[in-house]
């Protein structure tokens, strides 16, 4: 038996299935030619202004009844400032300080043993386009900015990537039963980052986090996770767990089956997240809440 115990967290991206796209009307269709469903709007283009698709807003509400979720009948949209290549604006309207959905709860079952997962939150977001890297060169697809998502975010409440995989499961099968998506993880409709850390058992401290970015795919998820952890494990074993076990982001190589550093981990403060000026907070009526 390890000496550790494995504490993650899962923050997952529902790309929602409507038929136009969060703050525009353009199609969300798959497989379209590059740069096709685009418009002023998801160009990030000076003086386009977005418009709040209410079918994003149902479906949001209908996950989070789903688990039995608060739903705020009131919530804000914020600007969520990073530069990279596939986002236009150079920020992602997201939801911050009050998501559409609070807290609720997801129940598993693992070998034979209930638990109860907490959700955190899940907050309604627009989605940054798609970097093409061929040969010597980089091209950026923007037919898949702006496109509905919902981000879905646990507690720290799993201890082994058995219990995170039931987990993911189950989640997978509300959003299809519900129909707010297909969750097709091959066309990134249902894709996943992993917080890990590891402690002592019988410690109640929660330690360094590292974030795997972007997977899709149970099986990989499963190997991720553990082979992070044994990473983690083997530098504490070593004494080198403050030197080789910083916050941050890795991704995982699907080849070697090994996660290597992506970047340094941000914080909500290196975003400055603010209200976003072009959007009203959304309010929520009886008729919508029933």
């Amino acid at each position: 038996m390890s000496a550790f115990e494995t504490i993650i967290g899962l923050e997952v991206h529902v790309q929602l299935n409507t038929k136009t796209k969060i703050f525009c009307s353009c199609a969300t269709s798959f497989g379209a030619e590059p740069n096709t469903n685009v418009c002023p709007t998801c160009l990030g283009l000076p003086g386009a202004l977005p418009v709040l698709n209410r079918e994003v807003v149902k479906k949001a509400i209908a996950f989070g009844t789903a688990i039995n979720a608060q739903i705020n009948q009131n919530s804000i949209f914020a600007r969520k400032n990073y530069f990279y290549p596939d986002l236009p604006k150079a920020y992602q309207i997201s939801q911050f300080e009050i998501p559409i959905v609070g807290r609720g709860n997801i129940e598993i079952e693992v070998n034979g043993e209930k638990k109860t997962i907490g959700v955190t939150r899940a907050h309604m977001e627009e989605d940054a386009g798609k970097n093409i890297h061929e040969s010597e060169y980089s091209k950026v697809d923007l037919n898949r900015a702006c496109t509905p998502l919902l981000e879905i975010v646990s507690e720290p409440d799993m201890r082994s990537s058995d219990e995170a995989i039931v987990y993911l499961k189950k989640l997978h099968s509300i959003v299809r039963f519900l129909d707010i998506s297909d969750a097709n993880m091959q066309e990134g409709s249902f894709r996943c980052d992993a917080n890990v850390s590891i402690r002592p058992k019988g410690d109640s401290k929660l330690y360094t986090r590292v974030e795997i970015k972007n997977l899709n795919s149970f099986k990989f998820i499963q190997k991720a996770i553990e082979y992070e952890v044994e990473r983690q494990i083997e530098a504490w074993e070593d004494g080198k767990y403050e030197a080789e076990v910083v916050q941050e982001t890795r991704l995982f190589d699907t080849t070697k089956g090994v996660t290597r550093s992506m970047r340094g981990k941000e914080e909500a403060a290196d975003y400055r997240y603010f209200p976003d000026p072009d959007l009203l907070p959304v309010y929520i009526d009886e008729s919508l809440m029933n």
